[in-house]
């Protein structure tokens, strides 16, 4: 039989055939639960190749390494299926063994391998995608969408949410108006694809354009902020930081109750919860004890998941300097080193960002701006290597500033604030930051 695009699989089963749809339609809507329909489908035909390989790759989507090893074991339970299946069920179960080892860059290469030859997998598009995004690599998060679109159209299942990754890559690689232009393509089709509902709100947030995106997100509410959508709680997140941007805390905070505090289980939602606290932190909010359930949460996974995915490392360092939890943070320097010191594609992440970022925010929050700013201002440029987008690394800049700052550098943090205000006029949140350096006394030695 042949799915919605076109591309034959091997079932003939119609039921599980309808149940394998259902699963990648929840997967790009991020709506309700991809994995159940796959199970289904796995139910109705053993044999079908493509259910398994597609529930591995949906759960190495979470970047956890819980969820690394539920892939391998999907993988394995379904070798014999897999083993008879079609070439690109292979390769796609064969993508998805390399991201679960470990071996990201192999798998986003088998990835792209496949769509040279079936451009319309839309499983292969969307996991390139977000692999790109966990990489940092601004380049292919455009390109991987660029080199397929020309084979889609309007027509093809699933057109409008392919549209609008490449708004996400456009806008990552700071081509701001096609971005825009892309994004709002994809939402007069599909006004749920809460990916595109991102990517505008990522190009409003880097141009300053702050009330636009809060009236953007406020009025797009109903379409991305459903029970059941596994994306309202970061662009929640956004919404708070345009908050933040107007200087109104309390609204920010309020989010941050409604939308992240029972969202600490998951590290996708957990790396939102500690970055908005630590911001707010930075501009002297009182953010209560939110910031002991946060590191909670990351010390409860610390034995299984330090050392897997350094983003998610230095957010635990955050957490855990913020509150102070010293064997927690001796721990996971001992994680970091170690990661460091492994193959695969995490090791160079922890070794050129990871170690440098966290070893920073760790000296910020112990008095120690001088090393807190050297460590960053070492790595920042290059932060991209261990993933995130520009909004999300921006939280090295605001602590780099802020570390200069409370260290008597006037001119160094007035010299990283500068970028801030030419790339945001019109944002508030770079004139407070402005005004809190001017008003610093200098030391001597940097007068």
């Amino acid at each position: 039989m042949k799915d919605a695009r076109g591309l034959t699989v091997s079932t003939s089963n119609a039921l599980a055939l309808d149940a394998f749809e259902a699963s990648l339609r929840a997967m790009r809507s991020y709506r309700g639960d991809p994995l159940a329909p796959l199970d289904d489908a796995i139910a109705m035909s053993p044999g079908f190749a493509a259910a398994y390989a597609v529930k591995a790759l949906a759960l190495m989507t979470l970047f956890e390494r819980r969820f690394a090893k539920d892939a391998l074991a999907v993988l394995d339970s379904g070798a014999a299926a897999i083993a008879k299946g079609l070439p690109r069920e292979r390769a796609l179960a064969q993508a998805a063994r390399f991201l679960a080892e470990g071996v990201w860059d192999r798998g986003a290469h088998a990835l792209d391998r496949i769509l040279v030859d079936h451009p319309t997998d839309i499983v292969a598009v969307q996991v390139g995608h977000l692999v790109d995004f966990v990489r940092g690599d601004s380049a292919n998060l455009r390109n991987r969408i660029s080199r397929v679109l020309p084979h889609w159209s309007s027509s093809t299942p699933g057109y409008s949410f392919v549209v609008g990754m490449h708004a996400f890559g456009l806008e990552e690689c700071n081509q701001y108006p096609e971005a825009e232009h892309a994004a709002r393509r994809a939402l007069a089709a599909a006004p749920e694809d809460c990916w595109a509902t991102h990517a505008l709100t990522h190009v409003l947030e880097m141009q300053g354009r702050v009330e636009e995106g809060m009236n953007f997100l406020q009025s797009t509410r109903d379409d991305w902020a459903a029970p059941d959508n596994g994306f309202a709680f970061h662009n929640g997140w956004h919404l708070a930081l345009f908050h933040m941007d107007r200087g109104d805390f309390p609204a920010a905070l309020e989010i941050y109750d409604q939308a992240l505090t029972g969202a600490l289980g998951m590290a996708m939602s957990r790396l939102d919860a500690t970055a908005l606290l630590w911001r707010l932190e930075l501009e002297g909010a009182d953010v209560g004890n939110r910031f002991e359930a946060v590191a909670d949460a990351w010390q409860g996974d610390l034995e299984a998941e330090g050392g897997f995915y350094a983003f998610n490392d230095f957010h635990a360092a955050l957490a855990f300097s913020a509150t102070g939890r010293t064997a927690a943070i001796g721990r996971l320097r001992e994680k970091l080193a170690a990661s460091a010191c492994e193959s695969g594609s995490n090791a160079e992440m922890a070794r050129t960002v990871g170690i440098d970022v966290s070893e920073a925010v760790i000296a910020f929050r112990e008095h120690r701006h001088v090393e807190a700013v050297e460590r960053l201002v070492a790595v920042r440029d290059g932060a991209w290597r261990f993933g995130g987008s520009h909004a999300q690394r921006d939280i090295l800049t605001l602590t780099l500033i802020e570390a200069a700052r409370r260290g008597g550098d006037k001119r160094l943090a007035a010299h990283y604030a500068n970028e801030r205000r030419m790339h945001k006029p019109r944002s508030e949140w770079g004139l407070r930051i402005a005004r809190r350096i001017e008003a610093t006394e200098a030391l001597p030695e940097a007068a």
